[in-house]
């Protein structure tokens, strides 16, 4: 059984080789394999080149994202730096009128 199979496996890949052969022979098909395999060439050659553009716009803008987060943080503590301000101006002005107060009452 398997020797038969076998034999029949061998048929068949004689058969491939013989019609592999034929196409070969014709001088076009050769052509238009040549020219397929340029092409296709040409095609990967293109997308590598796409492919590391975009990975280097995708770098510039995460770069950019980074840099608008840090100015972000920044006028965060800024803001919060004002409103500390703020607060500790309002305490003054309070700690100047109690002053203000006393100042009169000792008068």
């Amino acid at each position: 059984m398997g020797e038969s199979s076998r034999m029949i496996d061998v048929e068949k890949l004689i058969s491939y080789s013989d019609d592999l052969v034929k196409v070969l022979k014709d001088k076009r098909d050769i052509n238009n394999l040549t020219q397929c395999f340029q092409r296709l060439n040409d095609l990967h050659s293109h997308c590598d080149s796409d492919s590391k553009e975009v990975h280097r716009l995708l770098q510039e803008y995460e770069e950019k994202i980074e840099a608008c987060k840090k100015k972000t943080e920044q006028a965060k503590s800024e803001v919060a730096n004002e409103a500390e301000m703020e607060c500790l101006q309002k305490e003054l002005q309070e700690e100047l009128v109690k002053e203000r107060r006393l100042k009169e009452e000792l008068r």
